[in-house]
């Protein structure tokens, strides 16, 4: 089956998924005035973009996906070659939290310092770091001390770095400001001017539009091909994202692991969740695209959204089984994070949230992502339900037998993916009814927006 739908070739297929997403407004944000100033940005970039538009010469590379590094680099001795690379080390990976106040300093001392010996990329490099943190003010004195110090002027490319998305709650006002002085000053947009305010609208649907727009003015999509496979399979459906891995020459034998996950949430988009674990244990083990715990996550998302958590668990066992990956630990901390400050209050709410808390704390072999944050919430939660005195680490061994009877109950049947709750079995069913909330009414509280304003 997934053979066939991936061999077909792009030209004979129809390719009409952006056209028929793009007046569907399904936001990231559901802000009416952000939906607006990004149709706004839209309309402003078209205005400073010739067909076709140039490439730039310098890489369309995002703070954001920067990978980790644990240490600093060393200071070197600074030359030309030394200290580009120094920057090129500061600026294009994440380090410990604490340690940003001391790279702010770093760079503008080195700007400060050797400013004739910093390339344009360097100085890219910084901008849009200091951007990315919100230190615009900083941005703007590093481009002052680049004038006064070199030939580099303030062109499109700094431009496009100072529109980037950011650390902080994306706003447009500025964007918009920048690109109305652009077109005043007939400034032209290159290609890395639409991939960067791509990623930071907020609103699928614009997203959709703009990646839409990208071939009538000659901007190859592929740079930012996997922030749009992202927003695609939020909202598309299987057949519409295969049309655009093929548009892009990806079919199931060069397909990575990112793109299977993204594949299996369009599947589940449909609810055909037997079609997407076939697909994702198919490619698996034939060894063309590993699935992980990403795959996982897809999957017991899906559950968690519908109310489902006994098929979170029952697929957690299936999931585990398949693939002989541990996923216990991801399921407990997405139930936490994701559901159990925002469900409708149930009577084994502490029973099941204490086995959960208990499964993460006390997991030797995987990293306990829990935070203060998270037993605030869940404390929070209690309180409101009457549940005064509830201490979420304090495990009863009341907790432990509910929380293993549950574990052992909840096993779909061999080789089975259930398609509703009474193909099950009675063992099954009786214990998906005590981890499941009745149907909310108008009359119940609702603890998420308690908790967001608190």
């Amino acid at each position: 089956m997934f053979s066939r739908l991936l061999a077909a070739p792009a030209r004979c297929r129809r390719f009409g998924t952006l056209s028929c997403l793009r007046n569907e407004a399904l936001p990231l944000t559901s802000d009416p005035q952000q939906y607006d100033q990004e149709g706004r940005v839209i309309e402003l970039l078209k205005n400073i973009s010739p067909k076709p538009v140039p490439k730039s010469k310098f890489p369309y590379k995002e703070a954001a996906d920067r990978s980790k590094r644990s240490f600093l680099p060393r200071v070197p001795e600074l030359n030309k070659h030394t200290v580009n690379r120094y920057i090129y080390e500061l600026t294009n990976f994440t380090y410990a939290h604490g340690t940003r106040v001391l790279i702010k300093e770093l760079l503008a001392q080195v700007v400060e310092s050797t400013p004739d010996l910093l390339s344009k990329q360097s100085y890219l490099d910084i901008v849009q770091d200091m951007h990315f943190y919100l230190d615009d003010a900083g941005a703007e004195e590093t481009m002052d001390r680049m004038e006064e110090s070199t030939a580099f002027k303030r062109d499109i490319d700094f431009h496009n770095v100072m529109m980037a998305f950011t650390v902080g709650k994306t706003t447009y006002d500025g964007r918009i400001e920048r690109l109305q002085k652009l077109a005043a000053q007939g400034v032209h947009a290159n290609a890395n001017t639409w991939y960067y305010l791509f990623r930071a609208l907020r609103t699928h649907s614009k997203r959709f539009e703009l990646l839409e727009l990208m071939p009538e003015y000659g901007v190859d999509q592929e740079p930012v091909f996997r922030s749009a496979v992202h927003s695609l399979s939020r909202k598309c459906g299987y057949r519409e994202l295969i049309d655009f891995y093929n548009a892009h020459g990806y079919t199931l034998d060069n397909m990575d692991t990112y793109m299977l996950n993204r594949l299996c949430r369009a599947y589940l988009n449909e609810g055909a969740v037997a079609e997407a674990f076939d697909l994702a244990h198919d490619m698996h083990m034939s060894a063309r695209a590993r699935a992980n715990l990403g795959t996982f996550s897809v999957f017991n998302t899906y559950f968690i959204n519908r109310n489902e958590i006994y098929n979170s668990i029952a697929f957690c066992h299936k999931f585990q089984h398949q693939f002989k990956m541990k996923a216990s630990h991801l399921l407990a901390y997405e139930l936490i994070d994701k559901y159990l400050t925002r469900c409708t209050y149930f009577e084994h709410w502490p029973q099941l949230t204490r086995y959960m808390v208990h499964i993460l704390t006390h997991n030797t072999a995987h990293k306990n992502f829990l935070r203060d944050g998270h037993f605030k919430l869940l404390a929070n939660y209690a309180r409101i339900h009457g549940l005064q005195d509830f201490v979420c680490r304090a495990v009863e061994p009341e907790d432990l037998a509910f929380g293993q009877e549950m574990w052992k109950a909840l096993h779909w049947p061999r080789n089975v993916i259930p398609s509703s709750l009474d193909q099950n079995s009675e063992e099954f069913i009786e214990m998906a009814k005590l981890i499941t909330p009745t149907p909310k009414t108008d009359k119940d509280l609702n603890p998420s927006d308690i908790l967001k304003s608190s």
